[in-house]
């Protein structure tokens, strides 16, 4: 099995490849148009003077068009970018492909690496022995061929929505162009503001991968995020599969999350079936049922998965974006774990949010913030004032806190965050998350779902959180915390204003037994060089 908290961190690792090209993709259409648009100072100067003629809008852009379709400066101009912006998109959609694929390998290894260190550690807290398994190194090589494939196939048929429909990513620098031209044509809209439009319009929509025949659209690094998500959810259960069928295991047990979906009936319908044992062989357990006081039915018929066959339905359990799992279950040994309930509805300005309402009201929140650092990242490449665009985003990440705390849910940082600067991932906060959680087995470090005061004497655990921060805890040898290391700021960057992204440690102070405080502090340079992977 794999944690919430590991699947956000493994899905978010490559969104940064998708956000570069995206950003790449509007600062370079945005900077062709701005200097195509340097051509038809002539043009503009028409359009201006039939404007205050009082002529029609019509009228001045026929006269206008007629001396941009005379301009064999301005034509070449065209020709010369229409061309080369054909070129340089083919050839970083092949560097991105290239570069997803390889990372993709990385993350199904370490996702199936994770996978069975957790069940390993699940069979041992139930007393029972788990027989090796020479079965992953299949599993992983069958699901990094079909990530491979699948992200690859993201990028085939990838455009933005535009107020014109959807624009193919590699006509968007001449379908852009044309629309700039009939603005500016009109005498009423300067090149700058164009050339603004563009950058806005684009940011906004951000770069989406396109079914053409049924419409439908999804930004591109959302969808990215929810193929590693899949493919790494399909991991942990073909490996649960594996150890659960080498080993004689007939009951599983599904995971429960708050927010599951609800939509729907049977299969479709998470919240009904999460949570409960069931059985992958067909047969009553009546005594089992006696003990731990629910009906055990067939795991197939209920969410359909067959466990023997290592398959499932798209709307149930492992279809795409199910964050369930599924484990062994021990007849007569194993409990079922105490789950908090999923929080009331709440009344937030003059609204009743449900739990899965106010999550849904985070990530479009979360899609406005990423929409305006799109924005404000293709401004500054082209070298134009972003200062407006900057208060943007932080009224919008204001309003989004705010948004949070009403909703008592933790701010998702990495859900906010751009990273379009580099098409190296090595250099990305979302790779050095994902090699935090990848190396902490390598490095002796314990992974926790929660930190504690105590831990094994001389042990050092790490914990991972929702929104993509990691904490690394120290024990002395007595078992008490020491230290903690955090790569993020607890959402609080008063009180944490240390490093770059509010990296910074906490000491633990005792005195007779008791914890008497833990000061934050910046991190020294030998703390930064031993916890590298994480900051």
């Amino acid at each position: 099995m794999l944690t919430d908290e590991q699947r956000e961190v493994l899905s978010g690792a490559l969104v940064p490849l998708y956000q570069y090209l995206e950003g790449w993709v509007i600062a370079d259409v945005a900077r062709r148009i701005k200097k195509t648009l340097s051509y038809t100072r002539t043009a503009e100067l028409e359009a201006m003077a039939l404007r205050e003629l009082g002529f029609s809008p019509a009228k001045i852009r026929a006269e206008a068009m007629k001396i941009l379709k005379a301009d064999k400066a301005f034509q070449r101009q065209v020709e010369e970018n229409t061309l080369g912006y054909k070129r340089e998109v083919a050839r970083i959609l092949k560097e991105i492909n290239a570069a997803a694929a390889a990372a993709s390998d990385k993350v199904a290894e370490a996702a199936g690496k994770m996978a069975w260190e957790d069940d390993l550690s699940l069979w041992e807290s139930a007393g029972a022995r788990l027989k090796e398994n020479g079965a992953l190194k299949q599993i992983v090589n069958a699901m990094k061929r079909q990530t491979r494939e699948e992200l690859t196939n993201l990028t085939q048929s990838t455009g933005f929505r535009t107020g014109s429909g959807i624009e193919a990513v590699r006509d968007l620098y001449q379908k852009e162009l044309d629309k700039a031209v009939v603005k500016m044509t009109s005498g009423a809209v300067t090149r700058e503001q164009c050339v603004a439009d563009v950058v806005r319009e684009l940011a906004h929509s951000g770069i989406r991968t396109v079914d053409y025949a049924s419409g439908r659209s999804y930004q591109l690094d959302t969808a990215a995020r929810m193929c590693v998500n899949t493919a790494s959810g399909q991991i942990a259960a073909q490996v649960s599969d594996s150890n659960i069928l080498n080993n004689g295991i007939t009951l599983v047990r599904v995971s429960e999350h708050w927010g599951a979906r609800d939509k729907g009936e049977g299969i479709q319908n998470h919240k009904e079936w999460q949570g409960k044992v069931y059985s992958i062989d067909g047969k009553a357990y009546p005594e089992e049922e006696k003990r731990i006081g629910i009906e055990i039915r067939d795991l197939e018929d209920v969410t359909g998965y067959n466990v023997r066959e290592g398959r499932g339905v798209l709307e149930g359990l492992h279809g795409v974006n199910c964050r369930h799992n599924h484990t062994a279950w021990f007849e007569g040994i194993s409990e079922l774990p105490r789950h908090d309930p999923e929080p009331e509805p709440k009344e937030i300005n003059g609204r009743t949010y449900t739990y899965y309402d106010m999550t849904q009201g985070m990530r479009r929140r979360e899609r406005e913030i990423r929409a305006l650092k799109r924005e404000r990242d293709a401004l500054d490449k082209l070298g134009e004032n972003s200062k407006e665009i900057r208060a943007k985003i932080r009224q919008k990440t204001r309003e989004y806190e705010k948004f949070c705390g009403d909703c008592g849910l933790r701010p998702q940082p990495g859900r906010t965050r751009v990273e379009s600067g580099s098409s190296d991932l090595t250099k990305t906060k979302a790779w050095k998350e994902y090699e935090g959680i990848a190396n902490a087995k390598k490095n002796g470090i314990i992974k926790v779902e929660k930190t504690s005061l105590y831990a094994d004497p001389n042990s050092i655990t790490q914990e991972m959180l929702k929104g993509g921060g990691i904490n690394r805890n120290y024990y002395d040898e007595n078992g008490r915390q020491i230290k903690q290391i955090s790569n993020h700021n607890h959402g609080n960057a008063k009180n944490h204003p240390f490093g770059k992204f509010g990296e910074h440690a906490h000491d633990y102070l005792w005195k007779d037994g008791k914890l008497t405080g833990r000061p934050a502090r910046e991190l020294t340079e030998e703390e930064r060089k031993e916890n590298r992977e994480i900051l």
